[in-house]
């Protein structure tokens, strides 16, 4: 009779492996692991950054376009365009906040149509000086381009607003005067110049910038010539309001291309434009946070990307509303 051994591992020709002899990675392989997870990093890294900026950029152009409805609304209510805003009071029109809220900023005018209507209703004109400060504590997301920052205040609590309205050609005197008043402009200078309507806008409103995002240097925010004053009262100030066009002390005219806030003027570094004139913090420039070119919202309410590369003329073109001159592509 036939007697059953034991199993044995060395009888099936399997041998036990000993756990001191099991191997883990090595440094090389370790490195080699490591090298791969960086170089997908350093690949995803832009793509994931460009997709943010996208986003950003998307939500900017819906920033203005809202304003672009809201602008179109109330030229529908009251039979005219918002105007720009207005300095001080009475008949001296001092810089530089209004002193009744007629004078206030456009960005405070179209409120209710942008379903801001409580905000609005915060100020009065019983005391239009006491109000505006409790209006300016409010920001408006809407107001604030997600590429260059968060719904921010300075000073006093105020915030600001990366959009301007466009006034058209700025002279070589002060804004205040003929033609950088708006006299060129779809944005006015409150009671000096005539209120606007669409109909007016003899060059197309589909060829001329209503509003446009504002240049505004990385290192001058709340403090540049144009971001110093609260967005619903700066009077007529770069910080509401800015140029495309420009006509120098011996009447060339020329245009006034956006710039990226990176090239913005600063108080210590100026950028003189193609009429010769040195602007720095108190500058006309349009111009955004973004590669390639700011979001400019048209006066019929349709948005467009404007480069940082077009032609000075057409950009003078498409500033002034009533200039006679086809504009052509931009």
């Amino acid at each position: 009779m036939m007697t059953l051994r034991p199993f044995s591992s060395r009888a099936t020709g399997t041998l036990k492996q000993s756990s001191k002899n099991r191997h883990g990675f090595t440094l090389i392989e370790l490195l080699v692991v490591i090298a791969i997870i960086a170089i997908l990093i350093a690949l995803l890294l832009p793509a994931v950054q460009q997709a943010r900026e996208a986003a950003r950029r998307t939500q900017c152009k819906n920033n203005l376009k809202q304003i672009g409805l809201a602008f179109h609304n109330f030229h529908d209510v009251h039979d005219h365009l918002p105007t720009g805003a207005r300095d001080g009071a009475g008949t001296s029109f001092a810089c530089c906040n209004a002193r009744e809220r007629e004078g206030w900023s456009w960005s405070y005018q179209i409120l209710p149509y942008m379903e801001q209507a409580n905000i609005y209703e915060l100020g009065t004109d019983d005391d239009p000086v006491g109000t505006y400060p409790i209006v300016a504590r409010e920001g408006i997301k809407s107001y604030y381009c997600p590429s260059r920052r968060k719904p921010t205040s300075y000073g006093s609590g105020f915030y600001r607003s990366d959009y301007a309205g466009n006034g058209g050609q700025r002279g070589p005197g002060g804004v205040a005067s003929a033609p950088s008043n708006g006299q060129k402009g779809v944005l006015v200078q409150t009671t000096a110049v005539t209120e606007l309507r669409i109909n007016d806008i003899k060059d197309g409103a589909s060829n001329t910038i209503m509003v446009a995002e504002k240049a505004l240097h990385p290192d001058r925010h709340g403090s540049d010539g144009g971001d110093n004053e609260p967005w619903n009262n700066a009077g007529w100030d770069e910080c509401v309001i800015r140029w495309g066009a420009g006509i120098n002390s011996a009447g060339l005219e020329y245009g006034i291309p956006p710039l990226p806030d990176s090239d913005a003027p600063t108080n210590t570094a100026g950028v003189v434009d193609k009429g010769g004139v040195n602007w720095t913090n108190w500058h006309p420039y349009f111009g955004s946070a973004h590669h390639g070119g700011m979001n400019a919202c048209l006066a019929d309410g349709s948005v467009r990307l404007i480069s940082y590369n077009i032609d000075g003329e057409v950009m003078r073109r498409i500033s002034m509303r009533n200039d006679g001159e086809t504009v052509g592509e931009f």
